[in-house]
């Protein structure tokens, strides 16, 4: 009796598990477990194993990675694929997604976020995505999903998220109409979606009452006219809208009736790099709930309207890139007293402000980012800033800024990171015993007078990886604590000072630097053996002597100048294996010898595109290594001991030629006529050789001598560094009227054929 009470509670049990789809011992439905493992055969890619625990051998599907169930009836709810290794490097899962998700029917969130689906090749949105009608979370983003986004996904109408976001600008749509069956939509990000062809879209949108967060960044959005056939809506309907990024697009309006400005429940509101190009409104004022507000790039005119007093909830605030052209002090008054002391964010940088910043900026006790960079602010940084504990980043350059900064100004700076004062007027009075309380990781001084005497203080900050004291005064030794100190150090900059002090012979133990600029001062030694990682390299204008180094490292090297100094001996050959090698300038030395011939050179050729030897001893005929170098723009062989004939190879193989330095060496034979195949040749200097002939009439011809040259992105005179500021370039001797006349960088938009 018990034994069959025992087999009737058995077959209840089947019973249960066969009316719920067939639920297996392991607790998940058969049917899903075997639609899982064709999902998982559809990705032909897993490098991190995301999938390893899909396998047959452990039946309940429910326990697998990334798969959750309903805990009463064994269906598959939720597949949580997201990539979280992307940030490492990893691509992800790649492959399809497969159409056996159909068999998941109380599927409700699927995230492959992250992935790349296609192993680095385009691949479209699955249409039948549009059939998984339990879905309310779907998030395709930073995926290498393209093509349209298909209108199918407007039948899911329980769907509460979607998020096809990308960097790669795959998707497009030309038409978001299918929006509207999404009626419990209440997150949508589609930044980077093309969405161009898209006339009606904020009329779309506007019609998704449910809709809490709208990103549309990057999408090539406009605001139509009001005389087109779908003019921007009037009003706002999205009465629970909280978050909304429509930047780096061109909307165009900034009138009272654009809808976005009548939305009082936002929180966030992003219009970075629009074109609303008027002035800021009265109606901003009415967006009580906001906290967050990025209004850079506009070109926005005006001073900020004194209803924003009334966004007392306001923590974040960019205006950067606009033209508010007034008082720094009307400004802060401007702000929401309110919020002043919540207040996390302030940049203003290019806003074309004056003025002087005021003492109680120090009350703004929660700030952490300040940028006031670009402006024209004058007068002493107050003291209060000071008082600033929270804050991690304070950007002032490029202003009209003047006094002394003093330990008082630093004295609660303990969370400072990043600091920039470059290009003002300022100086340092800070004790060598001083100690700072922050822990730099940017230091950024250039112009900045530090005193005669080396600043002690740098050597307690250890976190440093950006430093720049470059054109500091400083007149002393380079203390024995500096390479030590600064060995982690990724950009290195005490140019144009007077510090004296012999350099190491090698380098090599700052295994972090990409970047070392020590121009312009005493310093004595040979040129060191160089880090592998290492891009830029400054010597110039020092004491330098010896020979340069057969092998001194450096394989990626961009950018070499060791001008102005007393290296001596010849150029060795293991500068042909340098090929980023872009810019090198080895002039005003007493550098001897033929130039290497570089004759393991690859198919691509060498890379240099700068070449400045003028004022050595070299010798030997017109260097054949520069066959190589088809990019080559600014070639000075000026004031050498080169012989022979120019060579009529260099009309042809050296087709960017744009400046030819021959200059006072011992040339002979004519003029070669290919020269005046240069098409973009400026400057020609042959004088003071034993060139001989007539010169040729077709030299007449070279456009280059009467176009007007625009501006260079990269000017080969100032070299390839990371800054504006990063390389103080060197007079060169140009004769012109027959008088020796000395040219700085601008000497690049000059014509001349001497």
């Amino acid at each position: 009796m018990v034994a069959m009470h025992a087999a009737v509670e058995i077959l209840s049990l089947l019973l249960a598990l066969s009316a719920l789809g067939g639920a297996g011992a392991g607790g998940c439905v058969s049917d899903e477990r075997a639609a899982l493992l064709e999902v998982k055969r559809g990705f032909s890619g897993d490098p991190d194993g995301v999938l390893a625990s899909w396998t047959a051998r452990r039946p309940d599907c429910c326990r697998w990675d990334g798969v959750v169930c309903d805990s009463a009836t064994g269906r598959v709810t939720e597949l949580r694929l997201r990539n979280k290794l992307a940030d490492d490097g990893s691509p992800g899962l790649s492959g399809e997604i497969s159409p056996a998700l159909l068999r998941l029917p109380r599927l409700a969130h699927l995230d492959l976020s992250r992935n790349s689906l296609g192993g680095g090749m385009a691949t479209p949105v699955p249409r039948f995505l549009g059939s998984l009608a339990s879905l309310r979370y779907l998030n395709l983003s930073y995926t290498d999903i393209a093509g349209e986004v298909p209108p199918h996904l407007g039948n899911l109408s329980a769907l509460a998220v979607l998020d096809l976001s990308s960097y790669l600008g795959g998707l497009y749509s030309g038409d978001l109409s299918w929006l509207a069956g999404l009626s419990s939509l209440e997150y949508l990000d589609m930044g980077m979606v093309n969405l161009t062809a898209c006339a009606n879209w904020a009329h779309v949108v506007n019609a998704l009452p449910s809709l809490r967060v709208l990103a549309l960044s990057q999408c090539g959005l406009t605001t139509p006219s009001p005389s087109s056939s779908s003019p921007a809506p009037a009003r706002a309907n999205l009465t629970r809208l909280q978050r909304l990024d429509l930047s780096y697009n061109g909307i165009n309006t900034s009138t009272v009736d654009a809808w976005f400005w009548g939305v009082p429940t936002l929180t966030y509101l992003d219009l970075t790099d629009n074109s609303l190009s008027s002035p800021f409104l009265d109606t901003i004022g009415n967006m009580t709930g906001l906290q967050v507000l990025y209004l850079q790039g506009n070109d926005m005119a005006g001073m900020i309207p004194a209803t924003l007093q009334r966004l007392c909830s306001l923590r974040v605030i960019d205006l950067s890139v606009n033209r508010i052209n007034g008082d720094m002090s009307e400004f802060m008054h401007r702000l929401p007293r309110c919020a002043l002391r919540n207040m996390q964010l302030l940049q203003l940088s290019a806003a074309n402000m004056s003025g002087q910043l005021p003492e109680w900026i120090g009350d703004m006790s929660e700030l952490t980012n300040l940028d006031l960079s670009f402006n024209n602010l004058a007068g002493e940084i107050p003291q209060g800033i000071g008082r600033l504990s929270k804050l991690t980043k304070l950007f002032l350059q490029k202003n009209r800024l003047n006094g002394s900064l003093s330990e008082a100004h630093f004295a609660n700076l303990v969370s400072l990171e990043l600091i920039d004062l470059s290009q003002n007027f300022m100086s340092m009075e800070i004790r060598p015993s001083w100690r700072p309380p922050c822990k730099l990781v940017y230091a950024y001084f250039p112009d900045v007078r530090m005193g005669s005497q080396f600043p002690a203080w740098i050597k307690h900050q250890p976190d440093i990886k950006y430093l720049d004291i470059s054109h500091g005064g400083i007149v002393d030794t380079l203390p024995q604590w500096f390479w030590k100190s600064f060995s982690d150090a990724v950009y290195l900059n005490i140019s144009v000072n007077q510090i004296s002090g012999r350099l190491p012979s090698s380098l090599r133990f700052m295994t972090s630097v990409l970047a070392i600029y020590l121009g312009a001062n005493n310093l004595t030694g040979s040129v060191p053996l160089l880090p592998d990682q290492l891009l830029v390299l400054d010597l110039s204008r020092n004491s330098l002597s010896g020979p340069i180094p057969s092998e001194f490292g450096a394989p990626e090297l961009v950018e070499l100048d060791i001008s102005s100094n007393r290296i001596n001996e010849t150029v060795p050959e293991s500068l042909c294996q340098f090929p980023n090698l872009l810019h090198l300038d080895a002039s005003n030395n007493n550098l001897t010898g033929h130039l290497p011939r570089c004759r393991n050179v690859s198919s691509d050729g060498l890379g240099l595109t700068t070449l400045i030897l003028y004022k050595n001893n070299l010798s030997g005929e017109f260097p054949v290594f520069l066959k190589h170098c088809k990019a080559m723009t600014f070639l000075d062989l000026a004031q050498n001991m080169f012989s022979g004939t120019v060579p009529e190879w260099v009309g042809r193989k050296l087709p960017s030629l744009t400046h030819l330095r021959l200059r006072s060496n011992m040339f002979n034979g004519n003029i070669p006529t290919q020269l005046a195949q240069l098409g973009d040749l400026q400057l020609l200097d042959l004088a003071e050789n034993r060139i001989s002939g007539s010169i040729p009439h077709s030299l007449g011809n070279m456009t280059g001598m009467t176009q007007e040259h625009t501006p260079l992105v990269l000017n080969p005179l100032t070299g390839y560094g990371a800054s504006g500021n990063d390389r103080i370039v060197d007079s060169l001797p140009i004769v012109t009227k027959g008088q020796d006349r000395d040219y700085t960088s601008g000497v690049i938009y000059m014509v001349s054929l001497c």
